[in-house]
């Protein structure tokens, strides 16, 4: 087998983060995701995991993240399946392959250059499929993607690594392109933000978020007034928890009975322009 050798640091590391948990899911009794790709392309990467000191509940929050927001790419796209599909900072991920969209849509997932260089290696364009290399805080990042059709945006532990100022710009920059559609992504409160920098993932990385979170889920209407929030799912709330170890079900449940610890619970908003 091939192996790869990873040039990424800061940032662009993160992605082996996510990696990793879609792997340790598949490998699980339950698979939330089932993505045997991440699996596949951890294995042809030249890389030591185990430095991430990744523990395992980590691998059922991202499992349970990234499906959520599987279903909000399906769900949008039973009902527009003639949509354009934009994954944000889409790293290594499979989600094209986990959705299975129709034929008749558009999918593009957008990350560094140098990370769609490594994505290549994995996965293969076609008409309804397209990867772009460039940065989200480009003013042109969006420049090859067709302004025709609504669209689905996901992102997916994106926020952190953003100033709010360029997640504003970025936000403005999507809606105006697009005649319509939804935005999804994970939010982080501001304690979660400030929580980042001790995980131990992040620590051996050594990356520092840059935004500083927000409690509000109207706070991006703030940013960009043509969002309306349509949707807050918990994580923790999730039915997708009953899958997990008896253990982290009944975490999950403690932190969802009580107020407090269920805003800290990690949160999918969906916002409609």
């Amino acid at each position: 087998m091939k192996t790869f050798n990873v040039p990424f640091t800061g940032v662009q590391e993160t992605l082996l983060l996510t990696l990793a948990t879609r792997a340790m899911d598949n490998r699980s009794k339950r698979p939330i995701l089932g993505d045997k790709k991440a699996e596949e392309i951890a294995q042809q990467l030249d890389y030591d995991f185990q430095k991430l000191k990744i523990p395992q509940k980590e691998s059922f929050g991202g499992a349970i993240r990234a499906r959520m927001l599987d279903d909000c790419t399906a769900e949008y796209l039973a009902d527009h399946p003639d949509a354009t599909v934009l994954d944000l900072g889409c790293g290594l991920d499979s989600r094209r392959e986990r959705v299975k969209p129709p034929k008749s849509v558009r999918w593009f997932d957008i990350d560094y250059p140098d990370v769609i260089e490594m994505r290549r290696h994995f996965y293969t364009e076609d008409a309804g499929y397209q990867m772009i290399g460039a940065s989200l805080t480009s003013p042109h990042c969006l420049d090859a993607i067709p302004t025709d059709y609504p669209a689905i945006i996901v992102a997916d532990g994106l926020l952190p690594f953003l100033t709010e100022n360029e997640i504003t710009q970025l936000f403005r920059r999507l809606t105006a392109h697009f005649p319509g559609g939804q935005l999804a992504f994970n939010g982080y409160t501001k304690l979660a933000s400030r929580l980042i920098v001790s995980h131990p993932s992040i620590k051996a990385i050594g990356m520092k978020p840059a935004n500083p979170g927000f409690d509000d889920p109207h706070e991006p209407e703030r940013w960009d007034p043509l969002l309306k929030l349509i949707g807050t799912s918990s994580i923790v709330g999730s039915p997708y928890v009953a899958r997990t170890p008896w253990a982290y079900r009944a975490t999950c449940r403690l932190m969802y009975s009580l107020p407090a610890l269920r805003k800290e619970g990690g949160w999918i908003f969906r916002y409609q322009f």
